[in-house]
């Protein structure tokens, strides 16, 4: 064999090799990463230069809000033991929310730091109604004022009564939408209580969403895992508020756990919760997988929210840690520590999923589930949200309070106040990029294919070539041999 055909056979194999290698890293056949997880390690793992930082630092998916306010309609008839409170939704009131992360610090752990800082504003040409419009709801400041005491000693609850009193409060008040929600409202038992020590009240208004358009500190101080180390781990929560626990909940409860809510690692099976941690709860909640979806041509598996993410130990003992000593139905999470004392329960909207007790407090309730439930739809390969809506509903516990005169005759009754659904789906444009990534494993595949049938055919064409080649020079070497014998003949 000569030394060209020898190359070019030792360049065969070589590309054989190359494409078999190739071919087993895109099988995962080998304990090597395929050139799709390089990609989606690099892609998506946070860096300064990757591509996801600038997606996560600035969100470019349209976000909006829509908010529902419970508007009370039988305020007078409270003491009348024989009526329920009646309520009519009003709304939606649409707010457009941009997003941004900031304060973002890169450690050497792996992890990155930040806080995020949030703006709403109003879109008056989807809403229905204006921000003017009258809410007639529960005095939820004289309410707050009134559960901080209740387990007080009655010197200080009768101290807060005559203030009330004094003060002419109701039960009831009626405010502008506005003015429950962004602006805030003024009242004399805000100024009354920052005078009592025991009590720490960091505003001086009260608004649904009071001070936190354009704030950086509402949501909190993030320390998460960027992704670099294993892009399992992407978005995990290290810590919230600087500490891997908080303060508002005991045993287990207290533990911060799972992703940040904007990112998540690609899924691993759809058996698996997806967990994440809410700043507005100060807890982890988890999702159970429902069903595969398709959002823009992408097929995604939807996590919903199930009757065990508002349940308080009735489905699932461990949950009992989250009663927070006041251990009630499955369907509403007391978050009163969270809530600076006041007596606030979190319910899906209209207590859908929850136990029939709640609805039967009250008329006006119309739970359906196309409209009042919590999910994620997820990318599974990359873990890309590609539909989200976020839905929960704010209540206020509303009990008697012996020493405390406005309350002390009043039913338990935990009254809806507010809802409101987060929604963000992918847009076209964004989704035919993600389409365009998601087809890297099958290009890359024939593309492994193709090389390792480019070696194959050098291999097996140079064998060919040197097997046809050779009884070719056989023939030569007899026909030049039959003529050396012809001419020796003829020289004898």
């Amino acid at each position: 064999m000569s030394n060209r055909r020898t190359g070019v056979l030792a360049l065969g194999l070589t590309i054989m090799v190359l494409g078999s290698l190739m071919l087993l890293m895109n099988l995962e056949i080998t304990p090597l990463p395929s050139f799709f997880q390089l990609i989606l390690q690099r892609e998506l793992a946070l860096s300064s230069s990757s591509r996801s930082f600038n997606i996560w630092r600035s969100n470019p998916v349209p976000i909006y809000l829509d908010i529902y306010l419970f508007n009370w309609t039988n305020p007078d008839e409270i003491l009348d033991g024989d009526t329920k409170p009646k309520f009519v939704e009003m709304g939606p009131y649409r707010f457009h929310e941009n997003k941004e992360v900031v304060q973002i610090q890169f450690h050497d752990n792996g992890t990155v730091s930040y806080k995020q800082e949030r703006r709403w504003y109003f879109d008056s040409d989807y809403s229905d109604g204006t921000l003017d419009d009258n809410v007639t709801t529960l005095n939820a400041v004289a309410l707050s004022a009134a559960s901080t005491v209740k387990n007080w000693h009655w010197f200080h609850q009768t101290g807060l009564s005559a203030f009330l009193g004094t003060s002419l409060q109701k039960i009831h008040e009626t405010k502008t939408v506005r003015e429950f929600l962004f602006d805030g409202y003024e009242s004399p038992l805000i100024n009354f209580a920052k005078k009592m020590p025991l009590i720490k009240i960091p505003y001086d208004k009260f608004g649904w969403f009071y001070t936190r358009n354009g704030s950086d500190t509402f949501d909190g101080h993030f320390n998460i895992d960027t992704g670099q180390g294993n892009i399992a781990n992407m978005g995990k929560v290290y810590e919230w508020q600087y500490s891997n626990e908080t303060s508002y909940y005991e045993d287990s409860c207290k533990m911060v756990n799972g992703t940040s809510g904007s990112l998540f690692p690609p899924v691993k099976s759809k058996q698996e919760k997806v967990t994440m941690f809410s700043p507005d709860l100060c807890r982890s909640i988890s999702f159970d997988y429902s069903s595969e979806e398709t959002i823009e041509d992408i097929t995604g598996y939807r996590y919903i929210g199930s009757e065990y993410m508002v349940d308080n130990g009735t489905l699932d003992p461990s949950n009992l840690c989250f009663c927070n000593g006041e251990c009630v139905p499955s369907g509403v999470l007391n978050v009163t520590s969270c809530r600076f004392g006041a007596p606030a329960f979190v319910s899906y909207p209209h207590f859908f999923r929850a136990d029939p007790y709640y609805a039967s407090l009250v008329e006006g309730m119309m739970p359906k589930r196309s409209n009042h439930e919590f999910y994620l739809t997820l990318e599974p390969t990359t873990g890309i949200p590609l539909d989200v809506a976020a839905r929960f509903q704010i209540n206020l516990l509303l009990q008697p309070i012996e020493y405390v005169v406005l309350y002390r005759d009043v039913p338990r009754v935990f009254f809806p106040m507010i809802w409101f659904s987060n929604r963000a789906t992918m847009p076209r444009h964004m989704a035919e990029e993600l389409q365009l990534l998601l087809t890297v494993p099958c290009i890359s595949l024939i593309f492994s294919g193709a090389v390792f049938l480019l070696g194959l055919t050098v291999v097996v064409f140079t064998l060919l070539s040197g097997a046809h080649a050779k009884p070719h020079r056989i023939q030569k070497l007899n026909e030049k041999h039959m003529i050396a014998l012809k001419e020796k003949q003829s020289s004898h």
